[in-house]
């Protein structure tokens, strides 16, 4: 639940630094700008729609904020997203020059050797953000109506939720109920 909690309370913080950490963060660790950046330029305030979004629609659940706390899911996937987003800012190579040899924090720590492996792993965060995104977005969008159908449900009808399912169950007959012989549905 504490690891929950957290992920709640850093959700705001999330938003602003992680497209912060994919357009700058290679600069605090001395590798230059180049290509990649202008890339960043797009992909990072997209990332920032993305984050904004999913806080928000999280922050509105009732039960969220009740509890201080994210679902289960919305940890494993919010906590995945994090760190994939991480993982692309630390291995994503970047170049000034075509011909020059490209450069990322991992490359700079484990040395030029390092640099397909940089490649392959920033290529693989990359798709896993772009997975992780969308998912997050759907089931966090999924969890948000599940919860308010019910205050929906009582503001188009004007019933309350168990009154209205009260009906619709009495309502409701067994398959074989109009079918059934009159004599025995007579009889006691």
């Amino acid at each position: 639940m504490w690891y929950r909690r957290a992920v709640f309370n850093t959700q705001f913080a999330a938003t602003i630094a992680l497209p912060l950490w994919l357009l700058i963060g290679r600069v605090f660790f001395g590798v230059i700008l180049g290509w990649h950046y202008a890339i960043g330029l797009f992909l990072a305030p997209l990332l920032f729609v993305f984050l904004a979004v999913v806080t928000t629609i999280t922050w509105a659940r009732k039960g969220a904020r009740q509890s201080s706390a994210v679902s289960r899911i919305d940890a494993w996937l919010l906590s995945g997203w994090y760190f994939a987003v991480l993982s692309y800012g630390f291995f994503v190579v970047d170049s000034v020059h075509s011909d020059e040899q490209g450069t990322s924090i991992a490359t700079h720590i484990f040395g030029q050797s390092f640099r397909d492996a940089s490649f392959t792993i920033a290529d693989i965060s990359g798709g896993v953000i772009i997975i992780l995104a969308f998912t997050t977005l759907w089931v966090v969008l999924i969890e948000y109506l599940v919860e308010t159908r019910q205050e929906v449900v009582t503001r188009l009808t004007g019933l309350d939720y168990a009154e209205l399912r009260a009906a619709v169950n009495a309502n409701e007959r067994p398959a074989g109920a109009d079918t059934a012989d009159p004599a025995t549905a007579a009889s006691p």
